[in-house]
């Protein structure tokens, strides 16, 4: 997915140059310098940081992330009522069968399904959780956000020379 930063286009490019930002399935350097060459000027990746410590979540979902493959995430209202990104988990998957109902709207359904992840967090039950992940979910690393930015950067630079 490309997306085009729209808020600085709103001024009819009289003051701002719009920027292109690039987004979605994009955490490794492969990724970062392919945004790049397709004339992006930034890079934003969310869940190729979750495994780091300053994402603190629970080690069932980062165990998890780390064995996920791009198809095995799926696009659900199941935790939440809003459409997300999540690791194609046991109820996410039941909950997209056309025998359930559907979601209740937000925040009805994130009401609805508390009990079941707080209980999930507490059992370690990766299952019940709700672990948002994009499809670059594999690509997640274990060390320091600044050191996985700063080697994305650094390999990405040099596969842009």
């Amino acid at each position: 997915m490309v997306g085009l930063d729209r808020s600085l286009a709103a001024s009819g490019g009289r003051r701002y140059r719009a920027r292109h930002r690039y987004w979605g399935n994009c955490a490794d350097a492969r990724g970062v310098a392919a945004a790049l060459i397709l004339g992006a000027s930034a890079v934003q990746i969310g869940t190729g940081f979750l495994r780091s410590p300053e994402a603190m979540v629970h080690p069932a979902f980062a165990d998890r992330l780390a064995h996920t493959e791009a198809n095995e995430t799926m696009v659900t209202r199941a935790f939440t009522g809003r459409p997300g990104r999540c690791v194609a988990t046991a109820y996410a998957r039941a909950s997209a069968s056309p025998k359930v109902p559907p979601p209740a709207p937000y925040p009805v359904q994130r009401g609805l399904t508390r009990a079941m992840r707080e209980d999930a967090q507490k059992a370690g039950d990766a299952d019940r959780m709700q672990l948002c992940a994009g499809q670059a979910a594999r690509f997640a690393r274990t060390e320091l956000a600044g050191t996985i930015a700063q080697e994305l950067w650094e390999d990405a630079s040099r596969l842009l020379l």
